[in-house]
């Protein structure tokens, strides 16, 4: 194949230098912006950046071995997967900031405006990964099938954090406990939403989310209960219908709260940033949840700098549905590290 001309390999290093930094800016800057936060919010106290200025740094360092070294990349392979990488990121990018025609359909609870987004980023990190490899593989001197490698071994590196991601679940989700929480007139319980099943019926999820919250105010662990989520088509919003069950249990609901347009766990942190902790009222705030998700939550708030505190449910699941739902959960954390979405 065409090799990258040696006749000028300083400037070559510089100014992919420059493309390396700039798609870690413009990485950075799409997060904070899917979290409708400034840059200025930027911090590294938080596994995802760290993730993404640790990958950054393999693919200058390979590019500055590469250098020192003076081996030939294939310019073919390497344009175009830098082209690659490049589009992945700017159509996600611009799908978050202008209506993509997909919300009709949904898969796995998920629209299709945010699969078709998260796909585009799914697609940036792969050939980000791959193009990564393929500059260590020539540094190495593998002869044969470079880019099937590099694929390969892309894909191998995306598997692996996945699997990280799900044993951070596994071992943290039973180490929530309700004990931790004391007493307070300033405590007050958000309670996440769920689905909602058909004929408005609580769906198992949200109903013991709700049921956690009703035992947390009846203890007088919190004082009030704010019940999130929007509507799901053709039924009521789910805070509402959380709502209704909570009536049903409870004599006074003066401190019972609805919040019916947030539609996924960020627009509820956002929610809680904006509405409560903003509020100018000193509120310690507990989320809850089901154990499995509140690693994502508690990631998601970090990543806002909020300070919270959380409580899980009491749901008890099957084995497969627990692993269903971890594995599910396992991919929205990994995709949250890496771009805030």
């Amino acid at each position: 194949m065409t090799k990258i001309k040696k006749n000028n390999p300083v400037m070559f290093l510089l100014l992919n230098t420059i493309v390396v930094m700039l798609n870690l800016i413009f990485l950075y800057y799409t997060k904070y912006s899917n979290q409708n936060l400034s840059l200025s919010k930027f911090s590294l106290n938080n596994i995802g950046n760290i993730l993404n200025l640790l990958f950054a740094f393999i693919l200058f360092a390979g590019l500055l071995v590469a250098h020192l070294r003076r081996v030939s990349l294939e310019k073919k392979i390497y344009y175009s997967l830098l082209f690659l990488s490049w589009l992945f990121l700017l159509i996600a990018f611009v799908s978050t900031k202008i209506s993509v025609p997909f919300d009709q359909y949904y898969f796995l609870g998920q629209k299709g405006n945010r699969l078709f987004i998260g796909l585009n980023l799914t697609l940036f990190q792969f050939t980000y990964f791959t193009l990564t490899f393929v500059v260590w593989h020539k540094i190495f001197q593998t002869k044969s099938v470079v880019l099937i490698r590099a694929g390969f071994n892309a894909s191998f590196l995306m598997f692996f954090v996945l699997i990280l991601s799900f044993v951070l679940i596994v071992a943290k989700e039973n180490k929530f406990s309700q004990s931790k929480i004391s007493s307070s007139p300033n405590n007050i319980a958000v309670v996440l939403g769920a689905a909602v099943w058909s004929k408005n019926k609580l769906s198992p999820t949200l109903e013991f989310r709700v049921k956690k919250s009703i035992e947390l105010i009846k203890k007088g662990k919190v004082s009030k209960i704010f019940l999130t989520g929007g509507n799901a088509p053709g039924e009521l919003a789910e805070s509402v219908v959380a709502f209704n069950y909570v009536k049903s249990q409870l004599n006074n609901t003066s401190n019972i709260f609805t919040e019916e347009k947030t539609t996924s766990t960020y627009e509820q942190i956002q929610y809680i940033e904006n509405n409560l902790i903003k509020s100018g009222i000193r509120y310690n705030v507990i989320v809850i949840s089901d154990s499995y998700h509140l690693i994502r939550v508690m990631e998601i708030s970090k990543f806002h700098n909020l300070n919270i505190q959380v409580a899980k449910s009491d749901l008890a699941l099957s084995f497969e549905k627990a692993l269903y739902f971890k594995v599910r959960e396992a991919v929205a954390l990994t995709v949250f590290w890496f771009f805030a979405f």
